[in-house]
């Protein structure tokens, strides 16, 4: 690292922090999928219930009786919610992919032997 310029060493500590960020995001995209994917289960079945069957749904360590309209909206909620937060993430995903190439990019054009 020493015969590389502390422009280049520059660019490669900001590589690195894109590339830490962009596993960061895409750990935090991974689990809103997964919740995604259980709450939009967890929303087929219940459409399923008829009406007036008792419902419980958890609320941190408790088990809680519900109705099937209410319980629907919460759930129908919160897939809203999950999908705008995954829209979010796959944004922040390809921002951070773009930056990424661009820098490496630079970074190989900053290295590459001048013709002279």
């Amino acid at each position: 690292m020493q015969n590389i310029p502390p422009q280049v060493q520059s660019m490669l500590a900001q590589l690195e922090s894109y590339q830490g960020q962009l596993q960061l995001v895409i750990q935090q995209k991974q689990k809103v999928q997964l919740e995604l994917n259980e709450a939009k289960k967890a929303l087929e079945e219940l459409e399923k219930v008829e009406d007036g069957t008792t419902i419980y749904k958890t609320v941190g360590t408790l088990i809680v009786r519900t109705d099937k309209a209410k319980a629907l909206e919460e759930l129908k909620e919160k897939v809203e919610t999950l999908e705008v937060r995954l829209n979010a993430l796959e944004r922040q995903e390809k921002k951070l992919n773009e930056k990424l190439k661009e820098l490496t990019a630079s970074i190989q054009s900053a290295l590459r032997p001048t013709a002279g």
